[in-house]
């Protein structure tokens, strides 16, 4: 199979499977002065991120390596809320457990996983998760920021052990560093006019702009993390 093409089906060898899990949802926050003035809808959105999210690890996979992308079955994976249900949870082992499900029928030599992340909002001791934007109420009227958040597995395709594992940042500056700087959001955002926050979130389906920032901020993060996340 020539480097880069993606693998037609899902069986067979390959040298890297891929699995998409965000992309499909965008989330609408209000961060209120109080929690009664706060809310968060989550709306379905079609904007082709997975394909795009795809195309971008084609693009930095290793020279030579074929690469293939895997379909799965979302009502399937581990949910995150449960975790803090038993103290004894294995969420690693459980990751594993659902790769074995989703990549039968193939033997890749490494698997990506490329899913949302999630971060602290400030010291709001509210968090972002995934792509969307937040309205965050301020003394004087309100800021608005755009987010695009990916986390990204490197698993081995032998015995789904993780490999690698962070979020996509379109800045490799430590952590400590940035909080002294004041940055908001762990990912990529970006600040936007008041106006631009949407007054129904139903809308943002169908905003064109909000699909490019969204295009734009995968982009730039995942082109600067996949490299040294999937190098040999």
């Amino acid at each position: 199979m020539p480097a880069g093409k993606q693998a037609s089906g899902v069986s067979g060898s390959c040298g890297l499977g891929v699995i998409v899990v965000v992309g499909d949802e965008f989330m609408v926050k209000r961060i209120g002065v109080t929690q009664f003035q706060s809310s968060e809808t989550k709306v379905p959105i079609n904007w082709g991120l997975e394909d795009l999210i795809f195309a971008r690890v084609r693009a930095a996979a290793p020279r030579g390596l074929s690469v293939l992308r895997i379909p799965f079955d979302k009502s399937k994976l581990p949910k995150r809320d449960e975790s803090k249900m038993g103290l004894f949870r294995d969420e690693k082992a459980e990751l594993a457990d659902f790769m074995r499900k989703a990549t039968e029928g193939t033997s890749c030599q490494r698997y990506v996983w490329v899913g949302n992340s999630i971060s602290q909002f400030g010291s709001s001791g509210y968090s972002v998760r995934g792509i969307g934007i937040v309205n965050h109420d301020v003394l004087v009227g309100h800021r608005i920021y755009f987010f695009a958040l990916s986390f990204i597995r490197i698993f081995d395709g032998r015995d789904f052990s993780i490999i690698r594992h962070g979020s996509a940042l379109t800045h490799m500056d430590p952590l400590l560093k940035r909080v002294l700087l004041g940055t908001l959001i762990l990912g990529p955002y970006s600040e936007l006019a008041e106006a631009s926050f949407p007054d129904k979130p139903e809308g943002v389906a169908g905003n064109l702009a909000f699909r490019e920032y969204a295009r734009a901020l995968l982009t730039a993060s995942l082109d600067r993390t996949l490299p040294i996340m999937l190098r040999p």
